[in-house]
């Protein structure tokens, strides 16, 4: 009687779906390590360039107040409220009687003195140095998330002095200057905290020599207030790096920008997703290939 051994199931689907879930697992962990560095790189890269168009802000507002030699600040009356910081001012009575009782030359009653002081004129005028810091102090009143500032290695203003990050950036952008380095003589970053923190090379103007070209030249009121009294901000050379403009801020997670994906694209990554599984779910319950059964009897 002819026998024959019954046929053998050969393991080929689960060795091929072991080889089939270990490329997969690899290649879905580096998609999702690659994609998890380019989006930090890419927030990165528009963290940067916002950071570039606060600078290129703070640049303009100090060409504007410098094509105009500063800004003068008007006010009313003995009794106007100061505009802030000013460098000089300037007192005009607004008629020559005015001006008479004012000074003296002509005696007036009380109400005459007081009726001149309350039409008196007076402009304060602000440098364009300190436009841009006044624009620093709203920008951050309004609780702005970018904030800004002016420093210099040496400083007329002590509240101005470079922290540590600016020093290492006025050194970072002298050495590139000094070699050359074209863009990179003019800017410096670093991250911290979550923070981004960059700075950008001030070239001196013409008109910031009437403030800082030397000691001598300055202002009255720069040398005679001891608010300017920092030890230094003089020297500057027109058409030379002078200062730096510093600003900071808040560098987006990865995960926030994940999240902020829109619904079509976490559609997309399901239906990828969905695909993958059922590409693996066929290779595991592929037919199993049969064992030619070989005679038990000669």
């Amino acid at each position: 009687m002819d026998k024959s051994n019954p046929s053998r199931v050969n393991p080929l689907p689960s060795r091929l779906g072991l080889r089939l879930v270990v490329p997969m697992l690899l290649f879905a962990g580096g998609l999702g390590a690659a994609s998890w560095t380019l989006s930090q790189s890419l927030l990165l890269e528009q963290t940067i360039s916002e950071g570039r168009t606060v600078a290129d802000m703070v640049e303009n507002i100090g060409r504007w107040a410098s094509q105009y030699g500063g800004v003068h600040a008007r006010t009313v009356g003995s009794s106007a409220k100061m505009p802030g910081n000013f460098l000089t001012r300037s007192v005009y009575a607004m008629s020559s009687g005015d001006g008479q009782v004012l000074s003296g030359s002509r005696v007036g009653d009380a109400t005459a003195e007081r009726n001149a002081l309350d039409r008196m004129e007076a402009y304060h005028w602000k440098n364009p140095a300190l436009v841009q810091r006044e624009v620093a102090d709203v920008v951050a009143a309004a609780g702005s998330k970018a904030r800004y500032r002016l420093t210099a290695r040496t400083v007329l203003n002590r509240n101005n002095t470079p922290d540590a990050f600016e020093r290492e950036a006025l050194d970072a952008v002298q050495t590139a200057a000094d070699q050359g380095g074209g863009r990179a003589a003019q800017e410096y970053w670093r991250v911290s905290g979550g923070r981004l923190l960059y700075a950008r090379s001030v070239v001196a103007q013409a008109s910031c020599l009437r403030c800082h070209g030397s000691a001598e030249s300055a202002p009255e009121f720069i040398r005679t207030n001891a608010q300017f009294n920092g030890g230094g901000g003089y020297g500057y050379v027109e058409g030379k790096p002078s200062g730096l403009i510093s600003v900071a801020l808040p560098l987006p997670h990865a995960s926030s920008a994940f999240a902020k994906l829109p619904p079509a694209v976490w559609a997309a990554v399901a239906a990828a997703g969905i695909g993958a599984l059922w590409l693996l779910g066929l290779a595991l319950h592929r037919p199993a290939a049969p064992t030619p059964a070989s005679d038990a009897r000669r």
